[in-house]
């Protein structure tokens, strides 16, 4: 492996048993980036079940045995993180040139990675590096007490074994003109929502017309700090439904959803160019809290 480390650092792949230590490494970053920690175990676990740590991750530790970075690639997406603690050695650069080295060896011809704007010293090292901002993402939020009722309407809960298929489906239907949008298989689908640790099926809400499931509206509980949160990951819409305000019943019957299992606030991740979504988060109550972009970098292979 070609990367250099400063000396008193130490860089090994990581193994299972240190899911919890970069847990905690990205759990700083958020802090020190958004203001509170969102990143859990079951994330960091989820995410390792799609990969080969042996190959596509990397761990630094400094002198005390602590871990100063890390870094992930999963697919076209990179992932580098320091300990706020260790900024400014050089880990963040040598990490991600490494990741370069190993997307480059896979033929990839572009990487791309997500960094809060907050995080201004890693974007300008990004841009001096050739890497370019070219999708911009918000987080809405709203305190669940404030949420407006969902309408009467009959709604149900996923049910795992025979709703899969359909449901991945409409997601990807429905996100498919996004732009900006990843599409997942089913099995990468299933590992980062139904495979993940503390998966809630009441969380995931579905709403039906005669000819099938029209629309899914999928949360999950996250924990970060003493707010406790429910985190919206997905609002889909079956084209034939479009424009008939499902959309916003959906939002509602999930805010209500998180307000029964006694959370206080909701987020979700809004695409800046996708004007339709934010009015309908707007329409439910919530308001923009903080902005992500997505960064790439296009490898010449």
């Amino acid at each position: 492996m070609d990367i250099t480390t400063p000396a008193g650092h130490a860089l090994r792949a990581p193994t299972a048993g240190d899911a919890e230590a970069v847990a905690e490494l990205l759990r700083a970053r958020d802090l020190a980036d958004l203001g509170e920690a969102e990143v859990t175990l079951a994330d960091v676990e989820a995410e390792w079940e799609q990969c080969d740590l042996e190959q596509d991750a990397w761990v630094i530790e400094d002198g005390a045995g602590e871990l100063a970075a890390y870094a992930i690639v999963t697919g076209a997406d990179m992932l580098v993180a320091v300990h706020p603690d260790s900024v400014g050695q050089g880990l963040g650069r040598e990490l991600r040139e490494e990741a370069e080295r190993q997307a480059r060896a896979r033929r990839l011809r572009v990487v791309r990675q997500f960094v809060p704007t907050a995080n201004t010293a890693a974007r300008i090292l990004l841009l001096e590096a050739g890497w370019w901002p070219v999708h911009h993402y918000f987080r809405m939020q709203i305190a669940l007490k404030e949420a407006p009722p969902p309408p009467p309407v009959l709604v149900r809960t996923f049910d795992a074994q025979r709703d899969t298929e359909e449901v991945w489906h409409l997601v990807q239907g429905a996100y498919s003109g996004v732009e900006g949008h990843l599409p997942q298989s089913l099995e990468g689908w299933r590992a980062t929502g139904m495979d993940k640790a503390g998966w809630d099926p009441e969380l995931w809400l579905l709403l039906h017309d005669s000819q099938g499931i029209v629309g899914a509206a999928l949360g999950e509980k996250g924990d970060t700090g003493q707010k406790r949160v429910g985190l919206i990951t997905t609002l889909a819409v079956a084209h034939r439904a479009r424009g008939q305000g499902q959309g916003l019943t959906l939002l509602l019957l999930l805010l209500a959803a998180f307000k029964h299992k006694r959370l206080r606030l909701a987020e979700a991740t809004v695409h800046g160019r996708t004007a339709a979504a934010a009015r309908l988060f707007e329409s439910g109550g919530m308001r923009p809290a903080r902005r992500t972009e997505r960064w790439e970098k296009v490898l010449g292979v």
